[in-house]
């Protein structure tokens, strides 16, 4: 792999390259790096390579004819070589970024901008990657070349001395690596957990792997919110009994034809293992039953065979417990409930907590969305669970069940 640097301290990268891993790779011929001066591409005697920028502001931007220069003279001896450019304002480095440009090329060329940036014709029409190293702002591109190459070099056959140490590390599965401990088992009071001086290998890479998530869903919510979830065990009530209607007075509310469709087929859509329909009044259980057979039977069946199979789902039981009972039976274990509620408290559940546990723990779970103005509060405190509540930008926060079960739903089970 050939780096090749454009920038205008192109000494920064003579210790670099000499150094570490990355100077190992380079003495064995794996790797090879060299750094050019832009002021080579000057246009004139001055070593003018910037100039200000159109519509005002402070400082300089690089010219296009400099860059335009610099990087034609690196394709004539190196024709295939692709153009990285720093910037902030290109993609996020990323292990599978990494991974993408190690694989695919052997030559980088890569520019290196300073002070205010450089003109956009460059991105435009010379540049193959605009890579972001982090949402800060260094004094030039030289640090984050660095970081870029050292990201892509260890990616290189035999730059690294054990290609196994690549296989389990942070980002490679989309989660971050486990804590790593070494000796002294104890220090200050601080102890290396137990479980890993066990010599049980099974439980040592349990204990590993409940870390990575653990650490994933705490320290870094952005990556968690790509992990995938399993949703065999999670179900959803839609409640109408008991409910507060707008004067707090305990009702049964009516069924609609609305919720009964758009839920399901949210059900659907993320994959929830059940939806029960919770009304005390059998003739209106009857009613949602004759209109998930109009879906799943006959002209309706023919009509619009997707929301049949969305309805499919759709379970109608005269109390919450019934579909409490109904998943136990099924799971050989209580489910947790999980509640929704507009009004916010110190003890509501964020959604990046409720992934993390759901990745964690194998508990099922029904998650009950009360229809009217809510759930009661006796069964409200039945939940061990209650999420945060769905916020806009303005103090209005009266959305309808169906768009508030959708929401939750790819909160808590969507993809990014």
């Amino acid at each position: 792999m050939h780096f090749q640097v454009l920038s205008l301290f192109p000494e920064l990268f003579e210790t670099f390259s000499k150094t570490g891993l990355f100077g190992k790779g380079v003495e064995s011929g794996a790797l090879s790096l060299e750094a050019t001066q832009l002021r080579d591409f000057a246009i004139n005697t001055q070593g003018q390579v910037d100039d200000t920028p159109y519509g005002g502001g402070s400082g300089m931007v690089l010219r296009i004819e400099t860059a335009d220069k610099a990087i034609a003279s690196v394709k004539k001896s190196r024709p295939k070589t692709v153009v990285v450019s720093m910037t902030p304002r290109g993609k996020p480095m990323s292990q599978k970024l990494a991974r993408e440009i190690a694989s695919k090329h052997s030559s980088l060329c890569i520019l290196c901008g300073r002070y205010e940036g450089m003109d956009e014709r460059i991105a435009e029409q010379m540049v193959d990657y605009e890579v972001c190293m982090g949402d800060y702002i260094t004094m030039g591109g030289e640090s984050p070349a660095m970081v870029f190459m050292e990201a892509v070099a260890r990616l290189v056959p035999e730059v690294l001395g054990n290609p196994k140490s690549l296989e389990r590390e942070s980002f490679e599965d989309g989660l971050l690596e486990h804590p790593q401990y070494t000796r002294p088992p104890e220090y200050n009071g601080a102890m290396v957990p137990e479980i890993l001086s066990s010599g049980n290998h099974q439980a040592i890479q349990e204990w590993q792997s409940k870390r990575s998530y653990v650490d994933t869903y705490t320290r870094r919510p952005d990556l968690a919110r790509s992990l995938p979830i399993s949703v065999k065990r999670i179900s959803i009530a839609l409640v109408h009994s008991p409910v507060y209607n707008k004067e707090g007075k305990v009702i049964t509310s009516s069924l609609t034809n609305l919720d009964i469709s758009d839920i399901a087929r949210s059900a659907k859509t993320y994959g929830v293992d059940q939806f029960y329909i919770v009304h005390p009044a059998k003739t209106l259980r009857r009613l949602a039953g004759k209109i998930c057979d109009h879906w799943n039977e006959g002209y309706g069946a023919e009509y619009n065979p997707n929301r049949g199979e969305a309805l499919q789902h759709i379970k109608l039981v005269p109390i919450l417990d019934d579909a409490i009972s109904d998943m136990e039976s099924k799971f050989s274990a209580l489910p947790h409930l999980v509640s929704t509620s507009a009004k916010p408290s110190p003890e509501n559940t964020s959604y990046n907590k409720m992934r993390r546990l759901i990745a964690e723990d194998k508990t099922p779970l029904l998650i009950v969305f009360g229809t009217g103005w809510g759930l009661t509060e006796e069964l409200m405190n039945r939940v061990q669970h209650n999420l945060q509540p769905i916020d806009g930008w303005t103090p209005y926060n009266h959305l309808s069940v169906r768009a508030a079960a959708a929401i939750t739903l790819d909160r808590l089970l969507g993809k990014p």
